[in-house]
């Protein structure tokens, strides 16, 4: 007995008794077949048929298994193979869950993605917008992000803001188009606009490295006050008095509490404040160099500089090169993030190491929390603690006849 069936060329297959044993050679054979003889599934199928084991042959490029072949298989309804599938809303007896599951096992079946989404609305994505690809402190993020997705069926969109506004909006509405489930935000600006057009369009949406104070949007951080103060402290106690900072352009949290620990440490020292040791960076390496650099023309330059992040840091130990100071004879340089390149600058860079991976975690599981509904969120948890790294390019400072 041999039965061909096929629906709108979209879900096809044949039922054929044949040897369990016989079945890779069964397969082999008319992948053979229909090469030099054009047999098709029919002579194929009655070709090989013999009196033993029902099985079921699946062709992967021709047979699109459905929820009513499940069904038909473990000898219940499709909206119980439904139940099972989306575990609830209505309970299913063990008995019959392990049929359905068993019949999924054995046709190999795979729930249609595109026909779930269209019913729910949604999809099984998620959006990360971010500020900097380039940046690796944002890479390694995104790995935690993507690899608590993953392993709750989730991919992740990736949405590179270039630190712009109108590309955040821009990405907004696409993800929106895209029906993502919900979106991991890590704003280039002070602008809220971003997350009121998220929220007008209800999808889900959680805060990564930066707050917005005064505002109860959930969010995961790291200590970034504790960790300029630490920066700030090490100088100190290795002797420096003038110590610069570079800053983010624009002031986000992260940045400003970064400085707020520095300044505190200063103050704790009893270390005047000169509001000229305090500079502009950017994005860049170059940013980095060229804030050095302005540090560096001031009539009484600093020994010491604690840079926001990695970048500015990096960007600074090439133009401390480039004037002929000796990192860190004459001059000590703490950075911010711990990437993976500071330990590989010369002189490696001390500077403050933050939970990346850590933090995109969280901040996945956290997102995944909203979209399943939960809505007593603590919101903005403890922040994530930070620690001091000491490497190379910090030392005590300069003797009075080697101050630049």
């Amino acid at each position: 007995m041999v039965q061909y069936r096929h629906k709108a060329d979209t879900s096809r297959y044949f039922e054929v008794n044949v040897s369990v044993l016989n079945l890779p050679f069964c397969i082999r054979m008319f992948e053979l077949s229909s090469k030099t003889h054009k047999m098709n599934l029919d002579t194929f199928a009655k070709f090989f048929y013999t009196e033993s084991k029902h099985v079921l042959i699946r062709f992967s490029k021709i047979i699109m298994v459905t929820r009513n072949d499940v069904a038909k298989l473990a000898g219940v309804s499709p909206a119980l193979v439904s139940y099972v599938l989306n575990n609830g809303p209505r309970p299913v007896s063990e008995k019959k869950r392990a049929r359905v599951l068993q019949a999924i096992q054995e046709l190999d079946y795979k729930p249609n993605a595109v026909a779930r989404n269209l019913r729910l609305q949604r999809t099984s994505t998620i959006g990360l917008i971010l500020p900097d690809t380039k940046n690796a402190y944002f890479s390694e993020i995104a790995h935690g992000i993507e690899w608590v997705a993953f392993e709750n069926n989730y991919i992740v969109i990736l949405c590179h803001s270039g630190n712009s506004l109108e590309r955040e909006l821009q990405y907004v509405d696409i993800l929106r188009m895209q029906c993502v489930a919900g979106v991991i935000w890590i704003p280039a600006t002070t602008s809220l606009e971003p997350y009121h057009r998220l929220t007008r369009y209800g999808i889900p949406t959680i805060l990564l490295d930066r707050l917005f104070p005064g505002r109860e949007i959930p969010a995961i951080v790291a200590n970034n006050f504790r960790g300029g103060y630490l920066a700030t402290q090490h100088l100190i106690q290795l002797g420096h008095r003038r110590i610069g900072a570079i800053t983010r352009p624009i002031a986000l949290s992260h940045s400003q509490e970064r400085i707020d620990g520095y300044l505190t440490a200063l103050r704790d020292a009893d270390i005047p404040i000169d509001k000229h040791l305090i500079v502009t960076g950017g994005y860049s390496l170059e940013d980095g160099r060229r804030a050095f650099n302005q540090l560096l023309a001031l009539r009484n330059p600093p020994t010491a500089l604690f840079a926001y992040n990695d970048i500015m840091a990096i960007g600074a130990l090439r133009a401390a090169h480039q004037h002929g100071l000796k990192v860190p004879d004459n001059f000590s340089i703490v950075g911010f993030d711990d990437i993976p390149e500071a330990e590989f600058t010369t002189p490696a860079l001390t500077t403050v190491y933050q939970p990346k991976f850590d933090m995109g975690c969280m901040a996945s599981k956290l997102l995944l929390r909203l979209i399943s509904g939960e809505n007593n969120l603590t919101v903005n948890p403890p922040p994530l603690d930070v620690r001091l790294i000491i490497r190379e390019s910090t030392g005590k400072a300069p003797s009075k006849e080697h101050v630049i």
